[in-house]
């Protein structure tokens, strides 16, 4: 039995180091929605994840070696991103894992995660994601009570009372509501209403005019961008007078064009605007422009961040073995991200722990005030 033992630790062994070292290029797995109702956002956070690969590489890589960033399309559902994340992880023997940007497919794959040992840096926002504290999980986002609560405060803030809240019925958009609903309940408040709507819903007038019939005078929002920007469309003209305050989709330069012009005046929550006039934000945005043809987005810049920490916690323990980046991740005090963002770990693995509340003006989001976690 001992010698069995010991063969079988000599087999893994040899098969870590084929997996990972000096004479392999590091490999780093990304998750996103490439396909179905969240493409526009995995679109960009491709383009982030890739923009980041080759500006590792245009340096000379990472300990002298190629970096590859290879991204699977978890289409923003649990049992593809399961599949996603296999491959990744069995297929590509990826060193970590960044995404998915949707948390329901995040929380499908977590165990999976957990179970073999690779970490993961999420980027969708619910609560779930870090609760337990597991080393292996790390997220790069807001994440839902932080927003929930600068919205809350927001709305007082500009003198509304009577809030509702409309949500998508998705994984966010329930997270998303219930964090509102605590945040209210913090400060002695209860929503007058609350609705939801399904992700790809197109008419909201009974969900709208419910609002009104409650006698709201400011509406909270969490959804995805397209339902975000059609809701903006109907908004002004079923509910007049009726303030706005959106999740973080709202900031984003794509849901302010498909509102054509109805997110003009509203509110949003966000880590990352433009209009953030730091050096690294304005000299990301540039060359993202040049490559791309269009503006960096918030996950376009949580992407690129993402990988770059994961170069560094490899540079850190000078090892690409999951549990090397696993621990020196835990060991990354203010990294500066072209997101504006310095990014510190804490104990439960959350890294963004500041947020704008920015208002809709001229077509940008411009930052109004700054909340912290």
């Amino acid at each position: 039995m001992r010698r069995l033992m010991m063969a079988l630790v000599t087999i893994m062994v040899i098969f870590s180091l084929s997996a990972y070292g000096a004479d392999n290029p590091i490999r780093i797995g990304g998750l996103a929605a490439l396909t179905g109702g969240a493409s526009m956002q995995g679109q960009q956070a491709r383009e982030g994840a890739l923009m980041a690969m080759e500006d590792l590489n245009a340096a000379g890589g990472v300990l002298g070696r190629e970096v590859q960033v290879f991204m699977e399309d978890s289409q923003g559902v649990a049992t593809a991103a399961v599949n996603a994340f296999r491959k990744l992880m069995d297929d590509r023997k990826v060193c970590a894992v960044i995404g998915d940007h949707q948390s329901t497919a995040v929380l499908a794959f977590k165990p999976i995660a957990i179970q073999n040992g690779i970490p993961v840096l999420a980027t969708g926002s619910a609560m779930a994601v870090t609760e337990d504290a597991n080393p292996w999980i790390f997220r790069v986002r807001e994440y839902d009570s932080l927003a929930a609560t600068a919205l809350v405060n927001a709305a007082i803030k500009e003198g509304y009372k009577k809030i509702g809240i409309f949500h998508n019925t998705d994984q966010f958009g329930v997270g998303g509501r219930d964090n509102v609903i605590a945040a209210m309940k913090a400060v002695g408040m209860a929503p007058v209403a609350t609705a939801g709507h399904n992700t790809g819903d197109k008419d909201f007038t009974a969900q709208l005019l419910s609002f009104r019939r409650a006698g709201a005078d400011a509406i909270i929002v969490f959804t995805h961008n397209e339902e975000q920007a059609l809701i903006c469309r109907q908004f002004d003209q079923l509910l007049p007078g009726v303030a706005y305050f959106g999740s973080m989709s709202l900031s984003q330069t794509s849901t302010i064009q498909m509102a054509q012009g109805a997110a003009e005046g509203k509110y949003s929550a966000t880590p990352y605007t433009l209009t953030n006039m730091d050096a690294r934000v304005q000299e990301f945005a540039a060359r993202y422009r040049a490559k791309y043809g269009h503006d960096p987005e918030l996950f376009s810049v949580l992407y690129y961040d993402a990988v770059m920490m994961v170069a560094e916690a490899v540079k850190m323990g000078n090892s690409d073995a999951p549990l090397s980046v696993r621990d020196n991740l835990h060991k990354i005090k203010d990294f500066p991200g072209v997101s504006g963002l310095n990014y510190t770990f804490n104990a439960i693995g959350e890294a963004v722990n500041e947020i704008f509340i920015v208002k809709i003006e001229g077509g940008q989001p411009k930052a109004a005030f700054k909340i912290q976690g």
